[in-house]
């Protein structure tokens, strides 16, 4: 593990989001932006989804303007390399308890694509700094395939509000900026990482440009990601979140650290032993 310069923390601790740039170089970044035209084009079966209780999955999803697929790792192995990208998990190991991913998915805007809803994955009491050591349970890594302007349906959130407890009238502020607002702007191959207790939303797509990017959420392995969408009746998500054994078989060693939690997750009902 490789030290984390402490701008960067300080950084990330103050604003709740830190840009890494020029992260990946052009050849990569057009390598996932092929791949990921293979997958959106793609009829899935979605055999591994198909356990009790589980009803309405889709792998790929149409709404207002924008696809997105779910659960990468489970139809390619071209981005399992981003799992390790040895710059990102310096930094999740840096600002994080125990990082394991939990969610993977990506993105393709298209003109038109509205505001997206103001939100949190987690509340300010999950993120905290002692003796200089950043824990927050749950950030989420943007790779930036495709340049991210202020009109190509950006990433936009609230610099501190990671730490504020002050309740906004959040129905009063649905497609519009809230106050003290930025744009998170950057080119391909720049990599945007932010607490889950940040506010943040998409900004509206109005031009013409391509806008894709990847998202690889992690959380603490001391936070139970199954617990948390079953308490939330999302249960038919852990099947998007969890790989199967034959998809980790493949992992390396640090992608299957970062993957751990998935040994003990059981997706579908135990069966009672027979008589």
């Amino acid at each position: 593990m490789a030290d984390v310069p402490i701008a960067d923390t300080f950084q990330f601790d103050a604003q709740g989001f830190f840009i890494l740039r020029g992260a990946f170089d052009a050849e990569r970044c057009g390598r996932y932006v092929e791949e990921l035209d293979r997958l959106f084009d793609q009829e899935y079966d979605d055999a591994w989804l198909q356990v009790e209780g589980v009803k309405g999955q889709t792998t790929v999803q149409l709404t207002e303007g924008q696809r997105r697929i779910n659960g990468l790792p489970l139809w390619t192995n071209v981005f399992d390399e981003v799992i390790s990208f040895a710059p990102i998990v310096d930094r999740l190991r840096a600002w994080m308890q125990a990082p394991q991913l939990v969610n993977t998915w990506a993105i393709d805007k298209t003109i038109g694509t509205p505001w997206g809803g103001w939100h949190r994955g987690l509340n300010p009491d999950d993120y905290s700094v002692r003796s200089g050591n950043v824990r927050s349970r749950m950030l989420n890594c943007v790779f930036m395939l495709t340049d991210n302007d202020e009109e190509d349906g950006c990433l936009a959130v609230v610099p501190g509000a990671h730490k504020s407890q002050i309740d906004l009238p959040m129905a009063d502020y649905k497609g519009k900026a809230l106050p003290g607002m930025v744009p998170v702007l950057g080119k391909a191959g720049d990599i945007v990482m932010f607490t889950e207790t940040l506010l943040h939303t998409g900004a509206p797509k109005t031009s013409e440009r391509r806008r894709t990017n990847l998202y690889f959420n992690y959380i603490d392995a001391t936070y139970n990601p199954a617990m948390r969408e079953l308490l939330a009746d999302h249960a038919g998500n852990i099947n998007h979140y969890v790989f199967p054994p034959q998809v980790r078989s493949r992992f390396y060693e640090t992608q299957r650290e970062l993957t751990a939690w998935m040994e003990w997750q059981r997706t579908s009902p135990a069966k009672a032993p027979e008589a």
